[in-house]
């Protein structure tokens, strides 16, 4: 079991810097706090949940310098909205929406930028869209048109493709993105339709510039692969997409969605109505990241929202099944309600019990992220884990009231040593751009 240690406010408390920890394989040199987060070193892996505000954005460092995008936070959606989503207290530290010169494609790239310094990579060798929705790939209403072409504007995935270099990239419905339904004939060209802007860049860049796309495919540990050493024991797994999971034997999957032609969807398809149909969430990409006794899941926005009408609408349980235990996990869905295992309506959601994470990262970028009986299901069911979240919202007591949250309010690095056996988790300044170590929390052990 990793070490713990408690203190005062969580969010505000400054963890001591660890000594130097020697063995056999690897010298563990901490950065310090208030300077700059020191360079990834081949043999480390890193995941970097970067904080937008807008959404989820996570920039991964394999052991051997093989770099991988997933996602490319981009909602829109202004500060002290009404409806469904609030941001006026998740944004009280800081609000890029506040500024007009705020970019966030820039932003990623930016930061992405700093961390190729660190490896000599200019390229992004894999990125990965999760799913279809503005907060993880871009929203498309107002953007600028791209230098590149006049067919598709700028929302933040598609200008990371105009502006940088992508060796492969992945999503759930190349080349047809015909599953639930025909998304190019749903999604028409207007101003709401992200869609159809991200679909229409992909193409015009396989036509024009060679990019090569492939639909993430469930069950494979060979679509995405370090690059250039093939000694360090790092795996990527294929979990599940668009309802189609990894068994957890070689490369088979099971379909546990209805096939295209049974679907019946409202309009638009909805998450609980008893409509026949999977809703976008329903229907991400998750993966597992192995480096050594280390894994990492990331679901993306999995949840069982539904599933008290159509229980294959839980997808987020057989997914974590088929994943199994890991260190750290991406909370599903930044940790709202219907997720991350809680339950529902008297019925066991149990992905919590499979994938028992000993840190648990919530992306947030609303006032109800994560959710408090989220926050309290899942930590009440993993007593020894710990919580990092990426902006915080003092209207929630969660965060001033429990210690599990270790840190809060700024990027979140996790680095892993030794060949997977040890990590540390950093949270870093986000609204400077100068990645300065806020937090550091560790030693953990891989299991």
């Amino acid at each position: 079991m990793h070490s713990r240690r408690y203190g005062p406010a969580s969010c505000t408390r400054q963890e001591t810097k660890a000594p130097i920890i020697r063995n056999a394989e690897q010298d563990i040199i901490l950065p310090s706090r208030g300077e700059a987060l020191s360079a990834w070193n081949e043999g480390e892996l890193d995941i970097h949940f970067i904080n937008t505000t807008m959404g989820e954005c996570t920039f991964i460092i394999m052991p051997d310098g093989t770099q991988m995008l997933v996602d490319a936070a981009g909602s829109l959606t202004p500060t002290g909205v009404v409806g469904s989503t609030t941001n006026e207290g998740i944004r009280s530290r800081w609000d890029p929406t506040k500024d007009s010169s705020f970019d966030c494609g820039v932003f990623i790239e930016d930061y992405i930028k700093k961390c190729m310094e660190w490896t000599g990579n200019s390229k992004i060798d894999y990125a990965l869209v999760t799913h279809f929705h503005n907060d993880h790939y871009g929203a498309h209403a107002g953007r600028p048109a791209s230098k590149l072409s006049s067919t598709y504007v700028q929302q933040s995935f598609t200008q990371i493709m105009d502006d940088m270099t992508i060796g492969k990239l992945m999503d759930r419905g190349y080349p047809d993105y015909d599953y639930p339904f025909d998304l190019l004939t749903y999604y028409k060209p207007t101003s709401e339709s992200s869609v159809y802007n991200y679909i229409t860049a992909v193409k015009w860049h396989v036509a024009n510039r060679g990019l090569k796309v492939e639909k993430f495919a469930a069950g494979s540990d060979t679509q995405i692969v370090p690059l250039y050493n093939d000694a360090y024991n790092c795996t990527v797994r294929n979990i599940c997409v668009n309802g189609e999971v990894w068994t957890g034997s070689g490369t088979a999957t099971t379909k546990t969605f209805p096939e295209k032609q049974d679907i019946v969807c409202a309009n638009p398809p909805s998450v609980v109505s008893a409509d026949k149909c999977p809703e976008e969430n329903h229907v991400s990409c998750a993966f597992k990241l192995s480096y050594g006794m280390f894994d990492y899941f990331g679901g993306a926005d999995l949840q069982y929202d539904g599933m008290s009408t159509f229980a294959w609408k839980d997808i987020e349980t057989p997914a974590a099944k088929a994943c199994g235990s890991v260190e750290v996990m991406k909370a599903d869905h930044h940790g709202t309600q219907n997720t991350n295992g809680v339950g529902l309506s008297g019925k066991s959601c149990l992905a919590m019990k499979y994938l028992t994470p000993q840190c648990w990262i919530a992306n947030s970028w609303t006032d109800g992220h994560p959710r408090e009986v989220t926050f309290a299901g899942v930590t009440n069911y993993l007593e020894d884990m710990d919580c990092y979240i990426t902006n915080s919202c003092q209207s929630q007591t969660l965060y001033q009231n429990y210690d599990r949250v270790k840190a809060c309010n700024g990027h979140v690095v996790v680095r892993v040593y030794n060949g997977g056996a040890t990590y540390y988790i950093f949270t870093l300044s986000d609204s400077d751009g100068k990645m300065t170590v806020k937090t550091i929390n560790g030693p953990y052990s891989s299991r």
